[in-house]
């Protein structure tokens, strides 16, 4: 669950009672996002989904089980050999306690979203599936997804048992319900603490700035330019890491009714130009540049001493560059004190043409459930979307982790509504032609406003 720059899942219980006011129990979306502001103000992730319309049909009712034995065919993206290990063994677990239904586990390689697509063209849709929030507006909006809603109502699994702004995407705005958040996960400063130590550099503290960040990425910065570069920071021109700067900035990618796209606009801007002076300066790279397929391949080679990425960095690290010692640091804040985060979450779903409804259902519970999610965040693969997690021991043991997971006071979902695929390529074109030094932040962010809010108009 993830955007990871290559192919793409944190909250105390004080923050409970922000992310559920954002939200009905009920699984409604509300009016209000969890930073108080009315509408959708700076897409926030317990509104980000306001723009999914609800299918013109759709089951009302839960179906009965089904006598004798049935087989579900379940389908997500592949991953690490140890991911991939974990689902298929919480699979096995599910069968284990359920008899009468069998698992046939089909994960799909390469493109996921675009060969779920043409599944869905030929009509050989998997029972139950791994949902992206790319993917659910126009699954939820054709009718293409079992209403879950029903089944919630009929097992007492309520909306509130979840982070609500987590379920956001995967709920049409009548607050029908289509999909369960599986897991999810942050964006964190990771550091190399061998190299800060040799700088003679304190630890990012929870309070160092944007100014901070710069310094220290001076200062860990050697031999700019040459074939033994090593880069105080390794960015990617990319919105889902740009975007966190953005908001904090206090800028937006969406007006409040997602009309039309405002990130062009001075705080947007002034955003980009801050993101580009680490390349300017010479004290940032593209993980490309230094020999590496993504942020955290180029932090593990350790020809970055920073990097932002998410929770998924913490397996890769362990497996590839064991020798790598690290910490995870919080985004860093502006000047005025204002800070920002995204987060990334993926659901279960399941069909609106099985054949096995109370079936899929039952999978979806339990993979959504909290023995699943716990064993996800003890092998450090995600964060829990339950509540009831939130004070889970493996917490008190992963202090980095919990970094993460607390970022979501300060966080919006990386997830734009219907046109969420155009707006992530064509702003992260943008901030590439600025770094690459082809257009200003201006220009860049001006064209990019202009395509995407024709393609809002055309839709």
């Amino acid at each position: 669950m993830k955007r990871k720059i290559t192919s793409f899942i944190p909250v105390v219980l004080v923050l409970g009672m922000l992310l559920l006011a954002a939200c009905g129990t009920d699984g409604g979306t509300g009016n209000t996002d969890m930073h108080g502001n009315n509408g959708v103000n700076q897409q926030g992730i317990a509104s980000g989904n306001s723009y999914i319309n609800c299918p013109g049909s759709t089951n009302t009712t839960a179906a009965s089980a089904e006598s004798g034995t049935v087989t579900l065919t379940v389908s997500g993206w592949t991953s690490t050999p140890a991911e991939d290990a974990l689902v298929q063994k919480n699979l096995q677990n599910f069968e284990a306690s359920h008899p009468t239904i069998k698992v046939k586990w089909s994960p799909i390689s390469g493109d996921y979203t675009t060969k779920m697509r043409a599944n869905v063209a030929s009509n050989s849709v998997p029972d139950v599936f791994y949902l992206q929030p790319s993917m659910s507006s126009a699954y939820i909006s054709a009718g293409k997804l079992l209403n879950l809603s029903p089944y919630m109502a009929q097992d007492n699994v309520k909306a509130s048992d979840y982070y609500a702004a987590l379920s956001n995407p995967f709920v049409c705005n009548a607050g029908q319900v289509f999909g369960l958040p599986k897991d999810w996960n942050s964006l964190g400063v990771f550091y190399n603490t061998q190299m800060f130590k040799d700088a003679g550099l304190a630890a990012p503290t929870a309070n160092w700035t944007w100014s901070d960040l710069q310094k220290d990425a001076k200062a860990l910065t050697k031999n700019a330019g040459k074939s033994d570069a090593t880069y105080g920071l390794i960015l990617s021109a990319d919105l889902s890491r740009f975007g966190p700067f953005l908001l904090a900035n206090g800028g937006s990618i969406l007006n409040k009714d997602g009309s039309q796209v405002i990130f062009n606009k001075q705080a947007g801007v002034d955003a980009l130009n801050y993101y580009d002076s680490f390349f300017k300066n010479n004290t940032a790279t593209l993980p490309t540049t230094v020999g590496a397929t993504w942020n955290g391949d180029a932090f593990g080679k350790q020809k970055g001493a920073m990097t932002i990425e998410g929770g998924w960095l913490i397996p890769s690290l362990q497996s590839t560059y064991p020798e790598v010692k690290y910490d995870i640091a919080p985004l860093p804040r502006t000047a005025s004190g204002k800070q920002a985060n995204l987060t990334f979450t993926n659901a279960w779903a399941a069909s609106s043409s099985t054949q096995h409804p109370e079936a899929a259902w039952e999978l979806i519970k339990y993979m959504t459930g909290s023995t699943v999610q716990e064993s996800q965040l003890n092998a450090g693969f995600a964060l829990p979307t339950l509540k009831s997690l939130a004070n889970a021991p493996y917490f008190a043991t992963h202090p980095g982790f919990k970094t993460l997971f607390d970022a979501a006071s300060y966080s919006y979902a990386d997830y734009y509504g219907a046109q969420d695929s155009t707006i992530h390529t064509v702003l992260s074109n943008a901030i590439d032609a600025v770094i690459l030094n082809k257009q200003n932040a201006q220009s860049a962010l001006d064209d990019a406003a202009a395509k995407i809010n024709n393609q809002l108009q055309s839709s």
